[in-house]
């Protein structure tokens, strides 16, 4: 499933314009004292014009700076890092009391962003911000009038900053922000997210998957499997449910009670993970199979470390008692295979008189480790292997040990505009000496579609200029549409 999430999300997001930097964005405050940038025409020049005229009358009245930017993209930058350093970049607002506002719009993602200095976060609060953007912008920014949303909103502004009063009238206006919030969740629900499950359905589906599927692909771990009423109930009925309580909820903060909702069903949802783990270890202890035990929770450290990072409470531990339980299943006491006698675990020098040369090799290089268990009574020894994941030796297709590594990389054919390229890797082996030569496909060169992000850069050669150099701690909102 999540390497179909991630194809969805290369296809849906391509980068469709030029993408300006920070530094590249066009400063026109330097250029001819223009309060509003708009490299790639977003904004017609009334606009401008208008906007220009209104935010000079804002600065004369109460030093208040306001920048405008309108660009079509800034690639994959996170908008809020962009503002931040943008806005520290130019210096907008005066030095002395930080009271500047970016405005940012970038078009290919739908995103407007408010950006305070420290001196503003008073008066335009992030919730104000929020409203803003909501009641005059977002709707008309929805039907592509983008100089009429620029206007409204930018008008709201000055009226919050020239009249306090005004600001308490807005916090005290009826808004449908609650019904909207949950209509953009009910909207993502539907058009993304469902679309992705029902496709990881049928993909499960055809690969017969499901536990309860007609002839079972063969897996290690059946009990890992879930049926397919389990798996719709999990991963599509519940998350519909925890949308329609939000609905029905008449919560005036559906972003916080959606996330609060979406962090406890995904704390369910690993909790039942847990579940079905335990089925697979207890089936394993009970047949004495340890090193498959090991075997098992080394496949699934991976998983627990970054679900540990995302959901910290109570994960985190838990991954530091994985690692825990791994190296005592690993040590666990075991009976002989021969004569049922007790095993006991040799040392790393006394083991190495049991292991073959393609095995010394492998623990010398540290593409594997080994174990090795003598039985008290029989003198049996058994040898199980726990291969380095992240060794740079592969499996040698002669001899088969764990010893071949890549001596060199060349390019055969230097890839062109039109045609793909050819390269050849050659591996050798430390153990039987043999060397593979094998060829690899270099994808062709792609034009790229970006040269005009630099235009406009020789404008915004420096910061601050007519900026007062302000700075901001952050403030603000954002919104989407």
């Amino acid at each position: 499933m999540k390497y179909i999430l991630l194809s969805l999300f290369f296809l849906l997001a391509p980068t469709l314009y030029a993408q300006w930097t920070v530094e590249s964005v066009p400063n026109q405050k330097l250029v001819n004292g223009s309060y509003v940038s708009n490299p790639d025409g977003i904004l017609t020049e009334a606009t401008t014009a208008n906007l220009d005229a209104l935010l000079k009358s804002l600065e004369d009245s109460t030093t208040v700076q306001v920048a405008v930017v309108a660009v079509n993209s800034i690639g994959g930058v996170d908008i809020f890092s962009f503002s931040q350093d943008l806005f520290t970049h130019w210096g907008v607002g005066q030095k002395t009391n930080d009271n500047g506002l970016l405005i940012l719009l970038v078009e290919d993602t739908h995103t407007i962003r408010f950006h305070t200095g420290y001196g503003l976060e008073g008066v335009l609060t992030d919730a104000r911000c929020k409203r803003i953007q909501q009641e005059y912008m977002v709707p008309l920014f929805k039907e592509g009038d983008y100089n009429g949303g620029m206007l409204a909103g930018i008008e709201a502004v000055v009226k919050v900053i020239n009249d306090p009063a005004y600001a308490d009238e807005l916090e005290a206006e009826e808004t449908n922000n609650a019904v909207g919030d949950y209509a953009g969740a009910v909207a993502f629900l539907c058009f993304f997210v469902l679309p992705v499950l029902l496709v990881s359905f049928v993909i499960k589906l055809v690969n017969k998957s499901f536990s309860n599927s007609k002839n079972p692909s063969h897996t290690d771990y059946p009990e890992m499997r879930v049926t397919k009423l389990a798996w719709v109930a999990e991963f599509l009925l519940a998350p519909a449910l925890i949308v329609a309580l939000i609905g029905v909820s008449g919560t005036d903060q559906p972003f916080i009670i959606a996330m609060l909702g979406l962090y406890l069903y995904f704390l369910i949802t690993l909790l039942h993970r847990q579940w079905r783990m335990k089925r697979v270890m207890r089936r394993l202890v009970k047949d004495g199979d340890y090193h498959g035990v090991v075997g098992f929770l080394r496949s699934n450290q991976v998983y627990w470390f970054f679900m540990g990072l995302i959901f910290p409470l109570p994960f985190l531990p838990y991954f530091f008692y994985h690692l825990v339980r791994k190296r005592r299943y690993r040590n666990h006491p075991r009976t002989c295979a021969g004569c049922q006698g007790n095993m006991i675990k040799l040392d790393e020098k006394a083991d190495d008189a049991y292991l073959s040369k393609a095995q010394l090799i492998e623990e010398n290089i540290r593409s594997v480790d080994y174990d090795v268990w003598q039985c008290t009574a029989c003198q049996n020894t058994e040898a199980w292997n726990y291969p380095n994941r992240s060794s740079r030796y592969k499996n040698c297709s002669y001899c088969g040990s764990q010893t071949s590594y890549l001596i060199s990389r060349k390019t055969l054919r230097a890839a062109t505009y039109s045609s793909s390229g050819q390269g050849e890797e050659i591996y050798g082996c430390v153990h039987c000496g043999k060397r593979k030569r094998s060829t690899y496909s270099i994808a062709r060169l792609e034009r790229s579609s970006s040269s005009s992000s630099s235009s406009g850069g020789s404008s915004s050669s420096s910061s601050g200029g007519s900026w007062g150099g302000g700075s901001s701690g952050g403030g603000g909102a954002s919104s989407s549409w």
